[in-house]
């Protein structure tokens, strides 16, 4: 027969067992998340930065549609808006004829729950990067 002062002690125990490793858990679910979402957000914002400045013959056009895009992108995917692309072209203007045109990302991650200790920015920044070749062919070719 069980002693009397253990009856419940098994449930407790499962409840704060359980409490114990689903908080770390989900947490960590949520943190992946976040850093998945900025992994896909970087490799959009690249591949099509890249594309925009190699297509679009004002320089000034191409950085606006850029940002505009850049600006979308991070806002879909709950990400702090911030200027997080860097654009090379091996020509000048970047959509000269058989240049090619290199978009650099790199979007900090916030932590979930962290915000106050961290600031907009956490401990992770993740990064893409795209080139596109420019046509050959275009109208700029001569």
């Amino acid at each position: 027969m069980p002693s009397p002062d253990k009856d419940g002690n098994t449930i407790v125990e499962f409840v704060a067992l359980s409490a114990a490793l689903l908080i770390p858990s989900l947490y960590l679910v949520l943190t992946l998340g976040s850093v998945q979402a900025a992994v896909f957000a970087a490799d959009t914002i690249a591949r099509d930065a890249a594309r925009i400045h190699a297509v679009d013959a004002d320089p000034e056009n191409a950085t606006a549609r850029t940002w505009q895009h850049t600006t979308m992108i991070l806002e879909d995917y709950r990400l702090p808006v911030s200027d997080v692309v860097e654009i090379r072209c091996s020509e000048d203007p970047c959509a000269t004829a058989g240049g090619t045109v290199t978009a650099r990302v790199r979007i900090p991650v916030p932590v979930p729950g962290l915000g106050p200790i961290l600031g907009d920015t956490g401990p992770v920044t993740v990064g893409s990067a795209h080139a596109v070749q420019v046509d050959q062919y275009g109208e700029g070719a001569p």
